[in-house]
């Protein structure tokens, strides 16, 4: 197993983790589990790009696929940022869900991105 193939499942994953952590903050908005389930999944989702940063810069993958490692990357920790920080405007920390639905998609597009490379 390579980087490429590693790299490549790990982008697939994010896509398909999404779909958890919806099912995980229902699961709390309906008092089945806590919300902190959710935000361990956040962490570790964290995690995860993290690592495929790492391994697009490991891989030498190109610009491309390293500045959108890092961009997803960077709206993860964004996304902990404005659920985290009661100063600002609700309207604003929803936007929470919507960079949450970006990076299951760019996980996904950064999977195939690097399917394609020869």
């Amino acid at each position: 197993m390579n980087v490429r193939s590693v790299f490549i499942r790990l982008g697939k994953f994010v896509f398909i983790w999404g779909f958890v952590q919806i099912v995980l903050i229902g699961a709390s908005v309906f008092g089945v589990i806590g919300r902190d389930v959710h935000s361990i999944g956040g962490l570790f989702l964290t995690f995860v790009t993290l690592v495929m940063f790492i391994l697009s810069l490991v891989g030498k993958m190109g610009s491309r696929i390293i500045g959108l490692s890092l961009l997803m990357l960077l709206v993860l920790v964004g996304q902990g940022f404005l659920v985290h920080t009661e100063d600002l405007l609700p309207i604003i920390q929803a936007l929470h869900p919507v960079f949450g639905i970006g990076v299951m998609f760019l996980g996904r597009s950064l999977a195939a991105r690097a399917e394609m490379l020869a």
